[in-house]
């Protein structure tokens, strides 16, 4: 069991810490630039293993390359894979703090930084684009400035203590384009952080978060409010999580902090959207008008403060809110628009399931289309599908059917989820999203794929190897 199996402080979608490269700071290409080497793009596709398992809804009969077993970090138009010292790929499996939507957040950990190999192949070809030598005790998933995929690498020294100084702990952090080009690097001390759309994140107090840039600059601090406010990080999810109020912390040019976080307030949590460069105010929950079926006191105050913020873009901000005090489980979903503040179009309301066994607070919170035009909750009597730009329901299921709990869609409209007796084994199925007609009844778990943005390909690891797929035309 090494160090981040069962602890990982700053790992997953998020993370990287990292790098270090050839025999000091890990990479071995100095002469190069940015390190590595390029591949020959007239290369042939990789031979891999021959696909025998069962035709995937949403995917392509047949894959469009293979490799031996592995799994990668998904980085938009390559897909990243890591060799260990002898040679073999790395599965990416049974690390704790893994991303909530199931893809790859730590591909390689080691107690120490260890020799690696990081292939850099094209999404639909397979064929490798560029290679860097790197020392690193772990690889793992993150995003960069906007949002665009990345892959961080990082390797941690310690200075003994001399008997009088303390023992000290730095770490080295590396983050790499899908190109596998340097985006920038940082050191940061200790291991007790996150790295998130080119920062490192670190907990400054119980209610502050503390950005510091990776690519140089000065640091910011999110700041929560409230009488003995209480403010964290979620990597598995990306959001700022203070007291009921859940926001990704930062996206695009804004990062969120939370208002009244703490059970000492008498006022409900309200979710504020700053420019993340000066720290402005550009949005906020409080100055809204929550949607229809969202219940009020007497003083017009949200008795509920149960809130979420699902998606920022194109101008709008999509939110979900707690129904009521006594409907802990019940969310109204709603857009506005962030320059007038009005809600755009109308809202959706579902009763969703709360399950004891759930690590993540995702409650209110759908899984999407790639393109947002449909979405999937959870609901008490299974799935229900509707869409973001209205709110209007698509469909839903009732009361009697087997209750589906969605996974993930695919860029065509196919939706991946699984059902469950009380005692019997999951099962893993595809449905239509817009009509919800059953295209695949029983899958193996690991046949349930993956998709690349914006090719649209699939991919799925599972014990025979990894297959790429091309969308279903």
């Amino acid at each position: 069991m090494n160090k981040y199996t069962v602890t990982a402080v700053g790992l997953v979608l998020t993370l990287g810490l990292v790098a270090g490269c050839g025999s000091s700071d890990g990479d071995d290409s100095a002469a190069r630039p940015k390190g590595g080497s390029s591949a020959d793009p007239t290369a042939a596709k990789p031979t891999g293993p021959a696909y025998s398992g069962p035709a995937i809804p949403g995917l392509a009969a047949r894959p469009a390359w293979s490799l031996p077993p592995a799994h990668a970090i998904d980085l938009g138009d390559t897909l990243l894979f890591v060799k260990d010292a002898q040679g073999k790929y790395e599965t990416g499996q049974g690390y704790a703090q893994e991303p909530a939507d199931g893809s790859v957040g730590t591909l390689h950990s080691t107690n120490d930084p260890e020799p690696a190999t990081l292939e850099f192949r094209d999404v639909k070809t397979g064929q490798v684009r560029k290679t860097l030598k790197v020392k690193t005790d772990r690889v793992a998933a993150t995003t960069w400035h906007n949002g665009v995929r990345a892959v961080a690498v990082f390797a941690e020294a310690t200075t003994e203590s001399d008997g009088l100084s303390e023992e000290r702990t730095t770490t080295k952090v590396t983050v790499y384009g899908s190109d596998g080009t340097e985006l920038g690097k940082a050191t940061a001390e200790g291991d007790k952080f996150d790295v998130h759309d080119g920062y490192i994140i670190e907990q400054d107090g119980d209610a502050s978060l503390k950005l510091t840039p990776i690519d140089g600059g000065a640091a910011r601090k999110v700041t929560c409010t409230g009488q003995l406010a209480r403010c964290s990080f979620d990597s598995r999810t990306n959001e700022i999580d203070g007291g009921q109020a859940h926001a990704p912390l930062v996206t695009g040019k804004y990062a969120f902090y939370v208002e009244n976080a703490s059970t000492y307030e008498d006022d409900p949590e309200q979710l504020v959207m700053t420019d993340l460069a000066t720290g402005k105010k550009a949005w906020s929950t409080a100055d809204v008008t929550p949607p229809a079926g969202v219940e009020l006191d007497d003083d017009g105050k949200r008795t509920s403060g149960a809130l979420r913020v699902l998606d920022v873009r194109d101008g709008r901000v999509l939110t979900a809110w707690g129904a009521g005090a006594f409907s802990p489980d019940t969310w109204v979903t709603a857009t506005y628009d962030i320059a007038s503040g009005k809600q755009v179009g109308g809202s959706s309301k579902y009763s969703y399931e709360d399950s004891p066994t759930d690590t993540i607070d995702t409650e209110g919170s759908s899984v999407f289309t790639p393109d947002h035009t449909l979405a999937a909750a959870r609901t008490k009597q299974g799935t229900a599908v509707w869409q973001p730009a209205d709110g209007k329901e698509v469909w839903a299921q009732k009361e009697g059917e087997n209750a589906m709990q969605p996974l993930r869609f695919s860029p065509n409209g196919t939706l991946y989820g699984t059902t469950k007796d009380d005692f019997s084994p999951s099962k893993f199925l595809a449905v239509d999203g817009r009509t919800k007609k059953v295209l695949a009844k029983s899958l193996p778990e690991e046949n349930i794929p993956l998709f690349s943005q914006p090719s649209g390909y699939g991919y799925i690891s599972t014990q025979k190897g990894f297959f790429v797929f091309p969308a279903q035309g």
